[in-house]
């Protein structure tokens, strides 16, 4: 796999066995010859919107603010926490995903959307997917993922969970309905 994957989307294919991963759209948000990190899109968690995560956090959140959705960003590192936001504000930490996208681990960020004062489009992420050398190579030609382009309005999509992961193929030219969980050899 010799493309750049940073700031790519993963999306599972129908064939992905394990259920954690299952109608994923996964952001890549590092890549390098060693490692690859990613963070799902499209799995909220329920329960747990903005509100309580700063409760939890024991950040002061005294405005009302906007209740979104916290997000499971993959099964690794589950008790990091991870921002993606647009780019009109940088924070200490914020790391170049693609154009008008960063991610950071920042609390200043959560300090401000306790304030409303973050950035326009901000998701907070609960863990995360990693890949070790040659891990994620192997699941590509496994054809357990199918690799696109992202872009900032997919990333920061309102729709949640299926739609986004039907939103992304049907962006590729692909009928979701007519993918199949197998594959072939000619």
């Amino acid at each position: 796999m010799d493309q750049e994957l940073l700031g790519k989307l993963l999306i599972a294919s129908p064939g992905l066995e394990d259920v954690r991963f299952q109608n994923s759209v996964i952001l890549v948000c590092e890549h390098t010859n060693e490692v690859t990190m990613g963070l799902i899109l499209n799995k909220p968690l329920y329960n747990f919107d903005t509100s309580q995560f700063l409760k939890k956090m024991k950040i002061n959140n005294d405005l009302k603010i906007k209740s979104n959705p916290t997000f499971f960003g993959g099964p690794v590192h589950l008790n990091q926490g991870f921002i993606i936001h647009s780019n009109e504000k940088k924070y200490p930490t914020s790391e170049y995903i693609l154009e008008g996208v960063m991610i950071t681990s920042s609390e200043e960020i959560l300090q401000d959307i306790s304030k409303n004062q973050s950035p326009q489009n901000a998701k907070i992420f609960l863990g995360c997917a990693v890949w070790d050398k040659g891990q994620l190579n192997n699941e590509v030609l496994e054809n357990s993922w199918i690799i696109t382009n992202s872009s900032k309005e997919l990333i920061f999509h309102n729709n949640l969970e299926i739609s986004l992961w039907k939103d992304s193929l049907k962006k590729m030219g692909i009928d979701p309905k007519k993918l199949v969980s197998y594959s072939g050899r000619a």
